[in-house]
């Protein structure tokens, strides 16, 4: 039984698809201490792409990113309509802040202090303890911990229809060989990798290793512009497969048989998914932000210096490392995770 009685529960998670596959992972666990609450999420429009089917959710409420006056007058009355037992909202920005205020919750439960940002901790009347620096999922986790939720399941159980199933069968029916996908665009170019890399290695996925490459992602001009680079120089002929909505990308990515990815929310995805996933990071700390408990031999880190093992986690970022990570590293990781964890 959880420490605080709850019949009507409210999520606030609004952005990022990384952070939306986490805070799933979050509202299932919810889901397991409260079988029997009303469980609100209050989610920007993308990230509802990516969840909008979990039976643990029994309500949905979209925050229109840039939504004019009559957006947030009809939000706000919508809810003051409501009233819940317990909020929580494990985000620390502006936006995510004042809905919380708009929110008619007797607890409001955030991130302690020292791990608040933009006034959030004002926001909130209940704070999880602080903590050490760790992975992004284990600080969402922090959540049930502190709720007396114990021996939940960390899980991501992403449900799709018939009929995307149906889509999928289809898609990859058009394909011959097994799917070895790359997201090749991230929202931060610090965080890309080159075109030169892709190509060479998609290449090699191609002539030596006997698996189809395909780019992924969603189809915005970036997108397709870096996806055209890549292409360019290649020798063979990847499958551009550049998806709207982001839900056609979940279902390449859960029919692939290995996905290479920067730090981006498909890869966050991929690895819920059970996708065995080559991570390459540089600028970003994978501790903090990498494949959570899974596929860690398949990650290539580029952010950590030589001696930096026991080092405090951090959100710094490290610009140029990308640059680090060779062509021929990426391949062996692939060939390793082809060993290890495909069925020929």
């Amino acid at each position: 039984m959880p420490k605080i009685p709850a019949k009507r529960i409210c999520l606030i998670r609004l952005s990022a698809l990384g952070d939306a596959v986490h805070a799933l992972a979050l509202a299932n666990g919810l889901r397991q201490g409260y079988p029997d609450a009303h469980l609100t999420w209050i989610i920007q429009p993308l990230p509802h792409e990516l969840v909008k089917y979990q039976p643990a959710i029994d309500q949905f409420i979209i925050v229109e990113k840039k939504g004019g006056l009559r957006f947030w007058g009809n939000l706000f009355r919508q809810l003051q309509e409501k009233r819940f037992d317990l909020a929580i909202i494990p985000q620390v920005s502006f936006r995510s802040s004042f809905i919380a205020a708009l929110v008619r919750a007797d607890i409001k439960l955030g991130f302690d202090f020292n791990r608040s940002r933009e006034l959030s901790w004002a926001f909130t009347n209940r704070h999880i303890p602080p903590g050490k620096p760790g992975h992004v999922q284990d600080q969402f986790f922090e959540f049930l911990d502190f709720l007396g939720i114990s021996g939940y399941r960390k899980e991501w159980k992403f449900v799709f229809t018939h009929e995307e199933l149906a889509w999928q069968r289809d898609f990859f029916s058009r394909i011959d060989r097994p799917v070895i996908s790359f997201v090749a665009a991230t929202s931060d170019p610090e965080k890309d990798w080159h075109a030169d890399g892709y190509a060479a290695v998609m290449d090699y996925v191609d002539f030596k290793l006997g698996f189809q490459p395909m780019i992924v992602g969603g189809p915005s001009r970036r997108e397709n512009e870096i996806a055209k680079q890549i292409v360019a120089k290649c020798s063979g002929s990847p499958v551009v497969a550049l998806e709207k909505p982001v839900r056609k990308t979940m279902l390449q990515l859960a029919g692939s048989s290995m996905v290479v990815s920067p730090d981006t929310g498909p890869l966050h995805a991929a690895v819920a998914l059970d996708v065995p996933t080559v991570g390459l990071y540089g600028p970003s700390d994978p501790r903090r932000c990498g494949p959570y408990q899974k596929f860690q031999d398949l990650l290539i880190d580029k952010y950590s210096n030589p001696g930096e093992e026991n080092t405090a986690i951090t959100r710094k970022l490290r610009k140029g490392r990308m640059l680090a990570i060779s062509p021929e590293e990426v391949m062996e990781k692939i060939r390793f995770g082809i060993g290890k964890y495909i069925r020929q």
